[in-house]
C-alpha cells in the first residue's frame, strides 16, 4: 500500500501491480509501476534516499504539484522501506524529464552495512522498461515462500485502504491488467437490510467529535449481513482514513459493550483529516494511530460511546425485525391454528410467549433458528412437560446459558425424540445395505454411491466427508483390476476427505473371499497415495494422515492373513466384513430405537 501511495504522491493517474498467480518460486517477482512525475538523479539522492525525510517540511508544501495539487499521504520518509517486508531485493528504475536513473537495495547488505552512516548504490543501465514514471521490482519473495499470494484479498485490502481509486479522483489502481472498481470497495451494499427495506447504517458528515474542537469525520458505520457469505474475508472493524489513506487498521474503538456479539458485524469508514495535522498523532507503521495525542484521544473516547450505542440499536432493530417476520412465518401461522384446536388458552399462551421470546431475543439467529424453535414448540404443544419448561423459559433471560442447559436436561423426552428422527432415518439405510450384500452388488456404482452418501456405515465417526474423486481416479489408474476373477474385482475405490485425514477405501464384492495378496494390495495402496500426499507442494492440498479400509464380504482362513491383518492395523489399515458392518450399525442404533419405544409409550400415556 506505501507503494501505491508514492505513486498518488508523484501525480500518477494509474499504478499497474504485477503479481504472480502461480505458486512463489526464487525467480518470481511482483512489479509495482506508475507513470507519474518520476524522480531525476537528484531527487533520489536528495530526497528518496533520505531516511525519515518529511517531505511536506522539505518541499514547504503538503500537495503535489500541477495540474492535480493533490494531499499528499507520505510524511515519515520511511514508506520505500515497507517493500522490504515481502522481498529482499527491491530495483528502482525512474524517469523525469528525460533524465534516466535506476538502482538496485538488497535488504542483507543494508543490514551488514547498517553502522555506516552513508551507503552507496551503483547506478544500472536502462531497463528499457520505463518510459514514464517509476518502476518498483521485488525480487526474492520472502513472504509468500512457495505460496500463492492471494490476489482477492489483496484487491479487497487495497480497495478499503485507499478511497481515492476510481475516475473521481483520476487514479487507478490495476493488479493483472483488471483494475479496482469503485463496486469493490461498496461495503455498503452488503449491509443487512431490515424490514421496512433499509439498511443498518450510522452515517456521519462533517460531525464534530467534542464541543468547539473542530475535530470532525465523516463516514458511516453499518452492520454486516448475518445470512451472507459475501462479507467473507472482509476484516471486521470500522477503519479511519485520512488524506484518502487508511492510516488506523479497522477495530471497534476497544469498546465494550452490551451487546458484545454486534461487534462481530459492525464494518465501517471514518475520515479523520485532523488526525493527520500532527506529525506524530499516526504510528511509524502508518497504519494505527498514536492514542496519546489530545485530539485521538477524544476521537477514541467518542468512537466508543458511538459503538456502544450502535450496538444497542442494532440489537433493537434486530429484535423489531425478528418479530416482524415472526408474523408471516408459515410455520408459526401453523403453529398458532394448532394452538388454536387444542383449546387450552393457558397452554397456547405460555407457548406463544415462550416462542416469541427466544425469537425476538435471539437478535444473531435466522429464519432457519426461528423455525427449529417453532417445530420443537408445535410437536410438544399439548404436553404438560413442555408447558411448565415453556412457560420458566419465557420469563427467563435466554442468554443465560446455564439456566438453559438445566431447562434442556429436564427436557430429556425432547431429546429422545430427536435422536429417534435421525435413528429412523438410518433403520432404512441399514436395510438397503442389508440388501445389497445379499444381492452381492451386482451394479457396481450402486453400492459405490451408497457408501459415499452414507459414510457412517464405515465408519460411526463419519457423518460429513468429501468425496475426493482425484484421487479415487488417481488409483484406479494405477492399480488396474482387469487381470482378477470378476468374482474378486474391486467394486471401486472411495477416496474421503475428513479434516485433515484422507482415507482410501477400497470396494469389493459383498460375497468376495480376500487372501494375502489382496491385504498386500491395500497396502501398496495407502503407500503409494502417502507418497503421493507427501510430495505435493501446494500446503492447502496436503493431507496430514492417510489410512485405509478394505471392504470384504470375507478372508481366508490362514495363519498368514490373520499376521497380515494384525500388522496393517498397527499401520493405519483395516479390513472390514459387510456382516460385521450390519452387526455394528444395528447395535450403535439398538439404545436409540429402545429409547424411542419408551417415548411412545410416555406419549400414549400422556394423551
Amino acid at each position: 500500500s506505501e507503494l501505491v501511495a508514492n505513486a498518488w504522491d508523484a501525480n500518477a493517474t494509474k499504478v499497474e501491480i504485477t503479481i504472480p498467480e502461480i505458486p512463489i518460486i526464487d525467480a518470481s517477482e511482483i512489479v509495482v509501476q506508475d507513470n507519474g512525475i518520476g524522480m531525476s538523479d537528484m531527487n533520489i539522492r536528495k530526497a528518496y534516499l533520505i531516511i525519515g525525510r518529511d517531505r511536506r517540511k522539505g518541499d514547504g508544501t503538503d500537495c503535489t504539484p500541477l495540474p492535480f495539487e493533490r494531499p499528499v499521504m507520505g510524511r515519515k520518509g520511511i514508506g520505500k522501506f515497507s517493500a522490504f517486508g515481502i522481498a529482499k531485493e527491491i530495483e528502482v528504475e525512474t524517469i523525469r524529464e528525460g533524465e534516466f536513473s535506476r538502482l538496485r537495495m538488497n535488504y542483507d547488505a543494508l543490514i551488514e552495512q547498517q553502522d555506516n552512516r552513508k551507503i552507496r548504490f551503483p547506478p544500472l543501465l536502462p531497463s528499457g522498461n520505463v518510459e514514464k514514471g517509476t518502476r518498483i521490482t521485488l525480487r526474492n519473495l520472502i513472504k509468500y515462500r512457495t505460496r500463492r499470494i492471494p490476489i482477492l484479498q489483496l484487491r479487497r485490502g487495497l480497495a478499503r485502504r485507499f478511497s481515492i481509486i476510481g475516475e473521481s479522483y483520476n487514479f487507478a489502481v490495476i493488479i493483472n491488467g483488471v483494475p479496482i472498481m469503485p463496486t469493490e470497495r461498496n461495503f455498503q451494499q452488503l449491509l443487512e437490510i431490515d424490514r421496512e427495506g433499509n439498511r443498518y447504517i450510522w452515517e456521519y458528515e462533517q460531525h464534530e467529535i467534542a464541543p468547539d474542537s473542530g475535530w470532525t469525520i465523516s463516514g458511516w458505520i453499518g452492520a454486516l449481513d448475518r445470512t451472507s457469505s459475501l462479507a467473507d474475508g472482509i476484516q471486521r472493524g470500522i477503519a479511519i482514513l485520512a488524506r484518502g489513506k487508511l492510516v488506523q487498521e479497522p477495530f471497534v474503538f476497544d469498546a465494550t459493550v452490551g451487546q458484545q456479539f454486534a461487534l462481530s458485524y459492525l464494518i465501517g469508514e471514518l475520515h479523520a483529516e485532523f488526525v493527520d495535522a500532527e506529525e506524530d498523532s499516526i504510528g511509524t507503521t502508518r497504519n494505527s494511530l498514536v492514542w496519546d495525542t489530545e485530539a485521538n484521544i477524544a476521537l477514541k473516547d467518542w468512537g466508543q460511546r458511538e459503538v456502544n450505542k450502535i450496538a444497542r440499536e442494532w440489537a433493537a432493530k434486530r429484535q423489531a425485525d425478528n418479530e416482524a417476520a415472526l408474523e408471516e412465518n408459515p410455520l408459526y401461522i401453523k403453529f398458532k391454528a394448532r394452538a388454536d384446536e387444542i383449546g387450552n388458552r393457558r397452554a397456547t399462551k405460555i407457548a406463544d410467549k415462550f416462542v416469541r421470546s427466544v425469537v425476538k431475543r435471539n437478535v444473531i439467529g435466522d429464519v432457519k433458528d426461528q423455525e427449529s424453535i417453532i417445530q420443537s414448540s408445535l410437536d410438544w404443544l399439548e404436553f404438560d412437560a413442555f408447558q411448565e419448561i415453556a412457560e420458566d423459559l419465557a420469563d427467563t433471560n435466554v442468554h443465560d446459558i446455564e439456566q438453559l442447559l438445566a431447562l434442556f436436561r429436564e427436557w430429556e423426552v425432547v431429546e429422545a425424540k430427536e435422536m429417534a428422527k435421525v435413528s429412523n432415518g438410518r433403520v432404512s439405510t441399514i436395510q438397503k445395505l442389508q440388501d445389497l450384500i445379499d444381492q452381492n452388488a451386482l451394479e457396481v456404482p450402486e453400492l459405490h454411491n451408497f457408501l459415499k452418501e452414507f459414510p457412517w456405515t464405515i465408519d460411526p465417526r463419519w457423518t460429513l466427508i468429501d468425496d475426493e474423486v482425484t484421487y479415487s481416479q488417481l488409483l484406479r489408474e494405477q492399480f488396474p483390476d482387469a487381470s482378477l476373477e470378476a468374482k474378486n474385482r474391486r467394486i471401486d475405490f472411495l477416496c474421503v476427505g475428513e479434516a485433515e485425514h484422507l482415507v482410501v477405501v477400497e470396494i469389493k464384492r459383498p460375497h468376495s473371499k480376500v487372501s494375502k495378496k489382496e491385504l498386500d494390495q491395500i497396502e501398496e495402496y495407502v503407500s503409494f497415495m502417502r507418497d503421493h500426499i507427501q510430495k505435493l507442494t501446494d500446503p492447502s492440498l496436503k493431507y496430514r494422515k492417510v489410512t485405509g479400509y478394505l471392504l470384504c464380504g470375507d478372508m481366508v482362513d490362514t495363519y498368514q492373513v490373520r499376521e497380515k491383518r494384525k500388522n496393517l492395523e498397527t499401520a493405519g489399515i483395516y479390513i472390514k466384513l459387510y456382516k460385521d458392518l450390519l452387526r455394528m450399525v444395528k447395535s450403535i442404533h439398538k439404545q436409540f430405537l429402545d429409547k424411542y419405544d419408551a417415548l411412545q409409550k410416555a406419549k400414549r400415556r400422556m394423551v
